[in-house]
């Protein structure tokens, strides 16, 4: 018998692979594009579930089946701005309500008539579930795909370290209406992560082949951070930039003009906003 009990840190190991199994088969059944499975990328979703673990305890929860791990929810609430991390069922209880039982629980964290965004992915059943629960459906594409353009680096942009974490968080409450300083600072602890800020107006948190998530003031800063992130990686590089909505015209701009093609992606569902947060790119596990 499935029971939905608080995660706990003995939970991760069994929490990861479930993750991973419902994700990978979703990404074949929809022929979605997906990096090969690696162990620092294991390790990298394992930390990232401890951190809400450790931050937002009472939104983190696993389907138990007799010891096993067979699905999970996390959620985190930033300033009254609540986030699905992480939502997923085994293949083998899909279709039981399971999903359902562990949304509502992620929900039950959050203020019902706040701010909210969840990154969908593009299983319609994940879709429809969300639009059930009240949020509204915003159509992504991702880019992903050789970068076949050589592309300059903006001279206003520099690379920041943990000292501009206040940038940070002033450039968030402008743009999501709440800062996430907190995760931020997680990310950066990351060896593959580094921070990029163009002056007071923008900032990214990149890695050699991906914008994990980036926020600015105005769609120059943001242009200006999406360019130079591009151009650290280098011409020729597969690289991977997601959860782009049709308010993220600048930022589909700066990828066709690079030559990295564009795939349609899931979707940003968003409630208690008119729409996505804009200029900004959001990332898939920390909103």
């Amino acid at each position: 018998m499935v029971t939905v009990r608080a995660m706990t840190d003995a939970d991760l190991p069994g929490a990861v692979e479930v993750w991973e199994e419902a994700f990978r088969a979703m990404s074949a059944e929809y022929g979605l594009l997906r990096a090969p499975r690696t162990p620092q990328g294991d390790l990298r979703l394992q930390n990232r579930m401890r951190h809400f673990l450790s931050t937002d305890p009472g939104g983190s929860f696993v389907a138990d089946d007799g010891g096993d791990i067979v699905g999970l929810s996390q959620s985190l609430v930033r300033e009254g701005y609540w986030v699905l991390s992480l939502l997923a069922a085994a293949p083998r209880v899909q279709g039981r309500g399971l999903g359902h039982r562990l949304l509502r629980l992620a929900l039950d964290s959050a203020d019902s008539n706040g701010p909210a965004t969840i990154q969908s992915s593009r299983d319609p059943r994940a879709m429809a579930l969300y639009t059930s629960a009240g949020f509204s459906l915003h159509p992504a594409v991702m880019g992903y795909g050789a970068l076949r353009s050589d592309v300059v680096p903006d001279p206003r942009v520099r690379l920041a370290d943990e000292r501009d974490l206040e940038l940070v968080e002033s450039v968030d409450r402008a743009v999501r209406g709440s800062a996430r300083t907190v995760d931020i600072a997680a990310l950066l602890k990351e060896p593959a992560n580094r921070l990029l800020v163009a002056g007071d107006r923008g900032y990214a948190v990149v890695q050699d082949d991906r914008v994990v998530t980036l926020g600015a003031r105005d769609e120059g800063a943001a242009s200006a951070l999406l360019q130079t992130a591009l151009a650290e990686m280098g011409q020729g590089k597969t690289v991977e930039v997601g959860w782009l909505t049709s308010s993220q015209q600048w930022a589909i701009r700066v990828l066709v003009a690079a030559g990295v093609d564009l795939h349609p992606y899931g979707a940003v569902m968003v409630r208690g906003l008119p729409g996505p947060p804009t200029p900004y790119i959001p990332s898939g596990g920390y909103g």
